[in-house]
């Protein structure tokens, strides 16, 4: 434990969030009694291989990420037996926050795909109540082709009819940059031996580090290519800097990242952007103490909007432990932004572009 907040306090902006998946990750791996008995044995696989067709679905790819939605932590072990209580508790917490699509970690280099029984209780009752449910994977890259695999195997699983509505793939391990970065992107689109892929209008997420211009080397370009969407974590307060503190920071520094975002060499083929924004304390990361006030939550809100992103996120759901406060949860619940999403411009006609077709737009 005290080496993970070593590497926490070490790492910043990003070194809190890794420290608190780590602890809830640690905690698990405590608690958890080794049993599988009450799942099907076909629910446990890890990675299953098929070549039968992927099934797409026949709405607009960015329907699964407009609105507003919050990100949520399942590690492997946490949830092997059905647990219809636990998965209609997330729901119903979601819909009174006033959400549209819900992030669920199922998926990492060293565990692979564990989440199909997460998502055997979770994917029936969200749809059922008008949430999307996207598939979050954190790939390390340094074996594309096994990341490429689990990637594969969590977009086409299936329960009751029902599958994720897109992959959002965290891009921040020890391989972010090509050729690992393309490798794995182009797999996931056109497959691996043994695996079908998924196609070119599957909604992909590239979940990236905020600011490009201070990542030199990190394959955004390459991410702009494969996926539709941008999903930033913008940690404004995890700076540490006092000029991105208080609404005005806060409307500066999304400005900022939606401005670099639009530079050509990072965002060639115009991707739109999803913010990922801050809901807890970066002090022990040496970023600014306190969690962010409601005040930044709207501003982060409204200025997502005016900057023409498609959607907000919060990072993470409320649970007991995660540290949103209630003045937070308050403003991210007021704010209709998915309400107010329309369709049309750059969004609605964002579509892979394949190497031998020109961009769409």
């Amino acid at each position: 434990m005290l080496g993970v907040m070593l590497l926490a306090l070490l790492t910043p902006p990003f070194g809190l969030r890794a420290y608190l998946d780590a602890r809830a990750q640690e905690q698990v791996q405590a608690a958890q009694v080794t049993h599988s008995f009450g799942r099907p044995v076909a629910a446990m696989v890890k990675t299953p291989v098929t070549a039968r067709p992927f099934v797409q679905t026949p709405r607009s790819p960015l329907d699964g990420v407009k609105g507003k939605g919050a990100w949520l932590m399942i590690f492997d072990g946490d949830w092997n037996d059905p647990d219809a209580d636990r998965a209609a508790s997330i729901v119903d917490a979601a819909v009174r926050a006033d959400l549209s699509h819900l992030y669920i970690r199922i998926a990492d280099s060293r565990h692979h795909f564990y989440g199909a029984s997460a998502l055997m209780d979770l994917l029936p009752i969200a749809h059922a109540h008008g949430l999307s449910v996207l598939g979050w994977i954190e790939p390390m890259l340094d074996d594309p082709t096994s990341d490429t695999a689990d990637a594969l195997a969590a977009a086409q699983f299936e329960e009751q009819g029902q599958r994720l509505d897109g992959l959002a793939l965290t891009i921040e391990g020890d391989s972010t940059s090509d050729p690992n970065v393309g490798q794995y992107l182009s797999g996931i689109r056109g497959g691996i031996p043994g695996m079908n892929g998924l196609g070119e209008r599957y909604l992909l997420i590239a979940s990236t580090l905020p600011t490009p211009y201070d990542h030199p080397g990190y394959a955004y370009a390459t991410m702009s290519r494969y996926c539709q969407v941008f999903a930033p974590m913008v940690y404004w307060r995890a700076t540490g800097l006092p000029q991105y503190s208080g609404a005005d920071g806060t409307r500066a520094y999304v400005a900022q990242v939606f401005q670099q975002f639009r530079d050509p060499g990072v965002n060639p083929y115009k991707r739109p952007l999803t913010i990922t924004a801050q809901a807890y304390d970066a002090a022990p990361e040496y970023g600014t103490p306190g969690a962010p006030p409601g005040d930044e939550i709207v501003t982060s809100m409204n200025q997502t909007r005016a900057e023409g992103g498609i959607s907000w996120s919060y990072y993470r759901l409320a649970n007991a432990d995660n540290g949103v406060t209630d003045e937070e949860q308050q403003a991210i619940t007021a704010f209709p932004f998915w309400q107010r999403y329309s369709p049309g411009g750059i969004a609605a006609k964002a579509l892979i572009a394949l190497p031998d077709q020109p961009v769409a737009y």
